[in-house]
């Protein structure tokens, strides 16, 4: 090759170096590198005879000709060549020496331009003009400002993401953003109008509007556009998405004043390409979106309400934004999706539309006649990516469709591990399906897992019916679920609640429906009953109480078609059921029955730890019914069958309901003592237990108790701190069944004791509220009654009545424990109405239940409301012996806040009779006992009485 001044008009690549001989320039990337001229001219000879060798003589001709150098001169001028380029993969240098004869450019070399004709490029002729015209941008002006940064340091971006997701929308976004950055503009070019990749460099050539004619079309691009700056958007390149790959690498290395957005349900995988994940629009979860105000700062609503506005003037109001929300959520927030919905909505109501579109995604159809045919319907979006699918990429998203929510890969071969792929191929296919935008993929704490988007798994679901595999598929997932949770239910003696609850909670939406299938129409009754049992741990843990009890009732109907069944399993099944009739409103024999039954079954299989669970059961509803003593029979039974199988734990389990059934039996002062030590032996290693084996966190039950008992026995201050970690242990637990217990069991009835009616009205919300969330239909009365408590507090006629009618629930529910308490005070707050006659008929019922009930726990109260009676008759003599009696039995039973009630009323009594010395010589010692840490009206009261007796002032 002999040195001129002609132009090759070539420019030669290698690596992510770049050199063009006409510019005199060698760029690595974007950035020009300093070499001499000499140095210049060798390069641009050897890359002319790539793999050649060119001798010494020659090198030195064209870089000095007609000029004598020493030898020495080339060998310093190569050495500087060698240090500014890439070593091979092989580690050695691009220049390679050929001893004795000369030196040979050894890298992969890629050539663009040269001796082609010339195509010519007209800027104003180009279709520029002709970006789509798209509505108003929503929600995605940070992503079209994040591509605009992007594009001057990569050139080459590529924004990728599921059908529908928008990718077009925030391409030409950016392109329109950008029009003034590019001295010759922007193009489009739709690559969905073409369907053969060999017409991909024709659609870009003609939509650059290059005239002209060349045998190699991309080198002709390459040409027309050497020295132009220009953005170039390639959109829908996932079906000639290898050629469109190359082209976009080739245009990129060879033009430097080029910069790409390209558009794919997938990355291009070129060497020079920077990928834009695009998510779908940020919509609300099932706890936001309640108002419009919280709604609208969603952009998937946002875009939502701005299209029906445009369509038909509409306004979002508060009604509607829940509705609104859940349509958002329903679609994922994919903004075509959402598009498509917002259209339908001018002939729909929200609610009509939220209702078609939890049962099909057919309402989703375009009603513009413009709009692109892949788009016109969401399932077409869906067809069209399904359809570039390989064989067996569509059978294994198939398949996933069986999965409700999120998965591992582990998930994925547990389900597709008999498809007819090799886990590598497995693996393959889920590593392209999430590249092709069809899952969703994320990191957690437990790695990588995938997620088909609500309208992906509908679409994958029907083709799956479709192709005759749907039952081998959801029995494979069954039976991948069993194996899954029979390993839970062994992990559940070991793992950390809190991490194993993290792992398995995630998969309650895949166990319904696998139940659901095996036991209806999948006819697999042995895997459903078998997966039922072996998930009754999870539905503990969660408090799903009303969705475990009807998968056991279901399962255990399906126990009578087997032929034959493990009686382990049956008796795991009428465990659970027993355990969910304690927490019903049904607490009859029926409950008594099922607990002794998966009790007989346990002693006969020699199942010692279900021994214990049932003997537990049982006594938590003898005293739930008011059977305090057969409660406590039961558990020194339970006592001592955990002592002789070493089962500590369990003693504790026991132990805390034995002491409970005490307190209510009378003796304030045993119970108190037991628990304190109980809670003092339990103080860290029972707030790491899991909950699930007795049913409440046994750190959270031992306070609950602890401080009932504690308040009563004049212990304020060690009462409040049992509640105060209790109910913070079981918010942090997340266990709204162990929550309810303790609000219903101790914050509700220490609030109305304390006086602070405002407390008492947030508890009892925050009950209603756990009620809403979890069918916990034993603490419906409960939370009634206190409801009505605070109602009547405040004054309001109707609350009386509502106490009235929680009570009649309770006795109609046969949950009697605390019923004699609850009588008294209904009559007490029947007293302050002046509704006599009902006092007197809630009283006297109160009586007669304690004393059948042997529940005397309350009695000191019994007697104090009676003789409020008594003194209201004018019998005030009565009324004194009474409140003694109710003093003294107090004191007896070791319960001091009734005595200060008690003696609080006598005292008022006495000075009413002028025996203000005997009231303050009563008052005095029992005020003593009390603090004024937490304030308490009972408390405030006495002393202020006791003050005004000392001081002469109490008033005539």
């Amino acid at each position: 090759m002999e040195r001129s001044g002609k132009s090759d008009g070539k420019t030669y690549c290698f690596g992510d170096y770049r050199f063009i001989p006409d510019r005199q320039l060698l760029m690595f990337r974007d950035k020009p590198l300093r070499l001499g001229s000499r140095a210049v001219d060798l390069l641009h000879l050897l890359v002319s005879h790539p793999g050649e060798v060119v001798g010494k003589d020659k090198l030195m001709s064209f870089a000095w000709p007609g000029t004598f150098v020493h030898e020495s001169n080339l060998k310093v001028n190569i050495a500087a060549l060698r240090r500014a380029l890439p070593r091979t993969a092989s580690g050695l240098s691009c220049i390679a020496t050929v001893a004795g004869r000369g030196y040979r450019f050894v890298a992969p070399l890629r050539i663009y331009g040269g001796s082609q004709p010339h195509l010519s490029f007209d800027a104003a002729n180009a279709f520029i003009r002709e970006l789509p015209r798209l509505p108003q941008l929503v929600g995605r002006h940070d992503v079209v400002a994040e591509l605009a940064a992007r594009l001057p340091e990569s050139r080459l971006v590529t924004v990728v993401g599921p059908a529908g997701v928008g990718k077009t929308t925030v391409a030409v976004a950016t392109a329109k953003s950008l029009l003034d950055n590019y001295r010759d503009g922007v193009c489009f070019v739709d690559l969905a109008v073409i369907g053969d990749p060999q017409l991909v460099e024709v659609t870009i050539a003609t939509s650059l509007g290059i005239g002209g004619r060349s045998a190699n079309t991309l080198a002709g691009i390459v040409e027309a556009l050497r020295s132009h700056e220009m953005l170039l958007v390639l959109d829908n390149c996932e079906h000639v998405l290898s050629t469109a790959s190359a082209i976009a690498e080739h245009l990129t290395l060879a033009l430097p004043g080029l910069h790409i957005i390209a558009t794919s349900r997938e990355p291009l995988r070129s060497r020079s390409e920077s990928v834009y994940r695009l998510s779908p629009l940020p919509y609300p979860d099932e706890h936001r979106g309640e108002n419009r105000a919280d709604a609208l700062t969603f952009p998937a609503v946002q875009l939502f309400v701005q299209r029906v506005n445009e369509a038909c003037g509409y306004q979002l109001d508060d009604a509607d934004a829940p509705v609104v929300a859940a349509i958002c959520r329903r679609l994922d927030g994919i903004a075509l999706a959402i598009e498509l919905a917002a259209s339908r909505l001018p002939l729909l109501k929200p609610t009509t539309l939220l209702f078609l579109l939890e049962h099909s995604f057919e309402p989703l159809v375009a009603s513009s006649a413009g709009t692109p045919p892949r788009h016109q319907t969401l399932l077409a979006t869906l067809e069209w990516s399904y359809q570039l699918l390989s064989k067996e990429e569509a059978k294994l998203l198939r398949f996933l469709s069986v999965f409700s929510a999120s998965f591992s890969f582990s998930d994925v071969i547990g389900v597709a591990d008999h498809i007819g792929l090799a886990i590598e191929e497995i693996a393959a296919c889920t590593q392209n399906l999430a590249a092709k935008s069809l899952l969703s993929a994320a990191h957690d704490v437990e790695g990588l897992r995938y997620r088909l988007l609500d309208c992906t798994r509908s679409f994958a679901a029907e083709q799956l019916d479709r192709s005759g595999e749907a039952a081998n598929a959801r029995s494979s997932h069954a039976r991948y679920l069993l194996r899954l949770f029979e390993q839970a239910e062994a992990e559940w003696l070991w793992r950390p609640r809190n991490e194993w609850t993290a792992c398995y909670a995630q998969r309650t939406n895949d166990l319904r429906k696998a139940i659901d299938w095996t036991l209806g129409h999948g006819a697999q009754p042995e895997v459903g009953v078998r997966l039922t049992a072996a998930a009754i741990p999870l539905w503990d843990e969660l408090s799903t109480v009303a969705e475990s009890r009807q998968c056991v009732e279901r399962a255990l109907r399906c126990t009578e078609a087997l032929s034959r069944c493990d009686p382990a399993i049956k008796m795991k099944l009428i465990a659970s059921y027993a355990s969910g009739l304690n927490f019903s409103d049904n607490l009859g024999p029926e409950a008594d029955a099922a607990w002794t039954e998966a009790n007989r079954l346990a002693r006969e299989i020699g199942n010692v730890d279900y021994q214990l669970r049932t003997l537990w059961g049982l006594g938590i509803l003898q005293s739930f019914t008011g059977r305090h003593r057969q409660a406590i029979a039961t558990l020194e039974q339970f006592a001592k069958l955990a002592g002789g199988d070493d089962e500590r734990l369990a003693i504790v389990e026991g132990e805390r309901v034995r002491l409970t059934a005490v307190f209510y039996r009378g003796d304030i002062g045993r119970a108190h003592s037991g628990l304190k030590r109980l809670a003092r032996d339990n103080a860290t290693s029972a707030k790491r237990s899991a909950v699930a084996r007795f049913q409440m966190d046994r750190f959270v039950s031992i306070r609950v108790a602890l401080a009932m008992t504690a308040w009563v026995a004049g212990d304020r201050r060690e009462a409040a701190a049992a509640l105060q970690d209790a109910l913070d242990h079981s918010v942090a637990l997340n266990h709204t069944v162990s929550h309810s217990n303790a609000l219903a069991q101790a914050a509700l009835p220490i609030a109305f004791w304390s006086g602070d009616t405002e407390i008492a009205r947030l508890h009892v919300a925050a009950l209603a509220r756990n009620l809403t969330l979890r069918e916990i239909a034993i603490w419906r009365p409960v939370c009634l009654f206190y409801r009505g408590v605070v109602g009547s507090t405040d004054g309001d006629p109707e609350g009386v009545d509502t106490m009235k009618l929680a009570i009649e629930q309770l006795v109609a529910n046969n949950f009697l424990v605390r019923v004699p308490f609850y009588l008294a005070t209904l009559a007490e707050a029947a007293l302050r109405e002046g509704r006599i006659a009902l006092a007197r008929d809630s009283l006297s019922a109160s009586f007669d239940r304690a004393d059948r009930q042997g529940e005397h726990w309350s009695r000191p109260e019994l007697l104090r409301v009676r003789a409020m009676l008594q003194r209201l008759d004018g019998d005030l003599s009565g009324a004194s012996k009474t409140l003694l009696l109710a003093a003294e039995t107090a004191r007896e039973s070791g319960a001091l806040f009734f005595r200060l009630r008690a003696s609080t009323a006598l005292a008022e009594l006495w000075v009413e009779a002028d025996r203000r010395d005997a009231a303050a010589e009563l008052l005095s010692p029992v005020c003593a006992e009390f603090d004024d840490v937490l304030p308490c009206v009972t408390v405030v009261k006495a002393r202020q009485l006791l003050e005004a007796l000392r001081q002469n002032t109490y008033p005539d």
